[in-house]
């Protein structure tokens, strides 16, 4: 039995920025957490609301706005959560590094992808690997334990001319 690898039908590379340095998704995650708290303390402080009568009228009211601003307080909640880090796949037999996004709804998208030969820099440390792309920018930082898979990815960047 043989395996071969088809390229042909790969999805198409989308270009986006792995890591943002950035706090303006911190900013916004405390902004949407505190929103996330406001709604749930309407909804929970809509019942103690000082000169309301118990009329059906008023009741369905407070029902509807204390369920209105549970849901939306847990849609805040779940959208405040930080995004999953993109998986990192490096590729010795294709001699490329590709960062995929898994943990969404639809199938895996690939971020982004790079050979060998257009990596900006590539450190070494060890069994530690930091892949730079094209104007510094990070890509991928790992560590591989096996030395297999050390040896092969070490060949792989030297006869890309990455490591000396």
């Amino acid at each position: 039995m043989t395996h071969t690898a088809d390229h042909a039908f790969e999805p198409a590379a989308t270009i986006s920025i792995a890591h943002t340095l950035n706090g303006s998704r911190l900013i916004m995650r405390i902004g949407l957490r505190f929103g996330a708290t406001t709604m749930t303390l309407v909804a929970l402080l809509v019942w103690l609301a000082p000169g309301a009568g118990w009329e059906s009228d008023i009741m369905l009211f407070k029902l509807l706005l204390s369920i209105m601003s549970g849901l939306l307080a847990v849609g805040l909640w779940q959208a405040s959560l930080p995004p999953l880090p993109p998986t990192v796949v490096v590729d010795v037999a294709a001699s490329e590094l590709r960062l995929i996004r898994e943990g969404v709804p639809a199938e895996p998208r690939v971020l982004e992808r790079c050979s060998f030969q257009d990596l900006h820099l590539v450190e070494m440390s060890g069994a530690h690997f930091t892949f730079w792309g094209q104007g510094n920018r990070l890509l991928a930082d790992i560590t591989l334990s096996n030395a297999a898979v050390h040896a092969s990815l070490l060949g792989a960047l030297r006869s890309a001319g990455k490591l000396i």
